[in-house]
């Protein structure tokens, strides 16, 4: 996987690769947790590994669903047939819940989500005008958003929670990303 996305040959590329990359950096903070361990809130926040997972797969999987559901704007009952037809909880929007599903269950939702994004994002014409949810932080005056918009908030959302991630898996067991890459790449660390 690499601590850094791969090279790139184009705008869709680059938008794809680098937000499968930081999925995949928040995935390896995962990496060889127990049950208990993804659940616990390591840090004076009340998130956890779990929760950010299976909120960052909701995240994802709720703005790609918005791209693609353009110029109509996605239902709240889009969305929560789509998260459950995923296998996730309907409740764990925050990430700050203890959602209701083993990590080995969110693992593999998140994985089949993040191998969904290069063929998705290449069908993508980024220009397109995609609707801004009906959410309180979203600006009023504002009707839509490009579709290159919408994938690089999502990057920057999906790097922040990876960022958390990071200090909370620390704050568990002292594990930093770098070896965690190592480790899920099968390689020894030696930093």
């Amino acid at each position: 996987m690499g601590f850094l996305a791969p090279t790139v040959t184009d705008e869709k590329d680059a938008l794809s690769s680098f937000l499968v990359q930081q999925c995949r950096q928040l995935r390896s903070s995962a990496h060889g947790l127990t049950e208990q361990q993804a659940r616990e809130t390591s840090t004076v926040s009340a998130l956890s590994i779990l929760g950010l997972l299976t909120h960052v797969a909701q995240c994802v999987e709720n703005w790609l669903g918005t791209v693609e559901d353009a110029p109509s704007v996605r239902t709240r009952e889009a969305v929560e047939a789509r998260t459950r037809d995923m296998g996730l909880p309907l409740a764990s929007y925050s990430g700050a819940e203890l959602p209701d599903i083993t990590l080995d269950d969110v693992r593999t939702v998140f994985d089949t989500l993040v191998d969904s994004i290069p063929a998705r994002v290449a069908g993508y014409d980024l220009d397109a005008r995609v609707p801004v949810p009906d959410a309180p932080w979203f600006p009023d005056d504002l009707d839509s958003w490009n579709v290159r918009w919408v994938l690089g908030h999502l990057i920057a959302e999906v790097a922040r929670h990876a960022g958390q991630a990071d200090i909370i898996r620390e704050s568990i067991d002292g594990a930093i990303s770098y070896a965690l890459n190592a480790q899920v790449d099968g390689e020894e660390w030696t930093g």
